[in-house]
């Protein structure tokens, strides 16, 4: 029963994180305007912000959070460790050096795409290496 409290007191602070969102941007509109907006009734140009710039700023917000979120969790239950993390292990830095690697050889005016794909391509190496060392490695801790 109180997981499924948890779950419900987090999901209705994620919905209220996200509502709260939509109501502040350069001006702040009142709870009103913004459900009257949400709900496709009240002032257009209400909706066209809600709808075409804040809800997907907070969608998005949201989304990204939870995904860092998962990432963490399954970096740290790969490599058995509770305290590993992107920054301590060279995952961050090996994702810089490939994207400066890309941006200095003047790869960069290829695609809009090179640079993060070389990033991410950067990270998975060295995530890649920090996995082969943890499955060669019997202890708990990597």
């Amino acid at each position: 029963m109180i997981d499924l409290r948890l779950n419900l007191g987090l999901t209705a602070a994620c919905i209220l994180a996200i509502f709260v969102a939509c109501l502040l941007g350069t001006t702040m509109m009142e709870a009103g305007r913004v459900l009257a907006a949400l709900f496709g009734q009240g002032d257009p140009g209400d909706q066209v912000i809600i709808w075409q710039i804040r809800l997907p700023r907070a969608l998005a917000a949201f989304l990204v959070g939870a995904a860092l979120g998962v990432s963490g969790a399954a970096l740290q239950g790969l490599l058995r460790n509770p305290l590993a993390e992107p920054g301590v292990l060279g995952v961050s830095a090996s994702s810089a050096l490939m994207a400066t690697l890309v941006i200095y050889y003047g790869l960069a005016g290829i695609s809009a795409w090179i640079v993060p794909v070389a990033a991410i391509v950067g990270a998975l190496l060295a995530t890649g290496v920090i996995a082969l060392a943890a499955l060669r490695t019997r202890s708990v801790v990597t």
